[in-house]
């Protein structure tokens, strides 16, 4: 059964996410299942200063031209998904509140929660992007879908290839639980244990995860990859383009401290470099 209710993010200020990660996202989204909303938050841009600081320095006018600015890159960004939405028959609604920039991560996993699954496509600058994901990921109790544009990346028809990460970890079983959507609508699923990495990932620790996945009509096929020292993120970069993966899917670790994420080592990887699009959950 595919995802019927199907969030994407998408980046209004300071740059908007370009047509192209809209595009492509879009046809991720389609790929994964239907009835898509799109989320383009608009900023605003409150001032704690001073009468006489700000008109000197017209800081009111300033603050009122970037939130312009972002409201009309959400309103154009949401036109072109509603319209290329609409031709493909998944336009489930568009969504555009106001807040404030630090309130966007909260915002948005809030909104996620009431969704199968959220996808965001990183923007030029990815920095606010993974802020976003982050807390998508740990805030939200549902899966995401993280990638990077590629002008090389195929119109998306269905999922071919889908790279199953698994060192029998907990947040490794809720990647698992969260895309069997994805997993079933697959034409081929490989479970990949990269040894020699942590103690849980042992030669032949997929056994049981392949006998599970049998139970749910996917027929999966192992891989031992050994990491031979070689850092995980690396490791996973290299299998992952190598098997042509259509989507990466794996656990994501991470704690909180003082508001900020202490994140895994693969999972930080994964953040800031996804090589091929990558679903996460915690």
């Amino acid at each position: 059964m595919p995802y019927k209710d199907i969030l994407i993010h998408l980046e209004t200020y300071p740059d908007p996410t370009p047509d192209m990660a809209l595009d492509q996202g879009l046809a991720l989204c389609t790929a994964l299942g239907d009835q898509v909303t799109a989320l383009a938050p608009h900023v605003s841009i409150p001032l704690k200063t001073n009468r006489v600081a700000d008109f000197a320095l017209k800081l009111g006018d300033m603050a009122k031209a970037e939130e312009g600015r972002s409201r009309q890159n959400a309103a154009s960004l949401l036109d072109r998904f509603e319209a290329q939405a609409n031709s493909l028959g998944v336009f489930g609604g568009r969504l555009s509140p106001e807040a404030e920039l630090f309130e966007l991560p909260e915002l948005t996993a809030r909104l996620a929660r009431t969704r199968d699954i959220c996808v965001i496509p990183y923007g030029r600058e990815s920095a606010a992007c993974q802020g976003v994901a982050e807390s998508m990921i740990f805030a939200s109790g549902r899966p995401v879908v993280i990638f990077r544009p590629n002008d090389a990346r195929p119109a998306q028809k269905g999922l071919g290839t889908v790279l199953l990460a698994w060192d029998g970890s907990r947040s490794a079983a809720a990647a698992v639980a969260a895309a069997l959507p994805a997993l079933t609508a697959a034409r081929k699923v490989i479970v990949l244990t990269v040894l020699n990495e942590k103690a849980s990932a042992r030669a032949g620790a997929s056994q049981d995860l392949i006998r599970h996945l049998e139970r749910h009509g996917v027929a999966a096929e192992p891989m031992e990859f050994d990491s031979a020292g070689a850092r995980i993120g690396s490791v996973l970069d290299h299998v992952a383009l190598r098997a042509e993966a259509d989507l990466l899917v794996m656990g994501a670790f991470g704690t909180s401290r003082a508001r900020e994420f202490v994140l895994g080592g693969a999972t930080r990887s994964m953040l800031e470099a996804p090589p091929v699009p990558v679903l996460l959950a915690h």
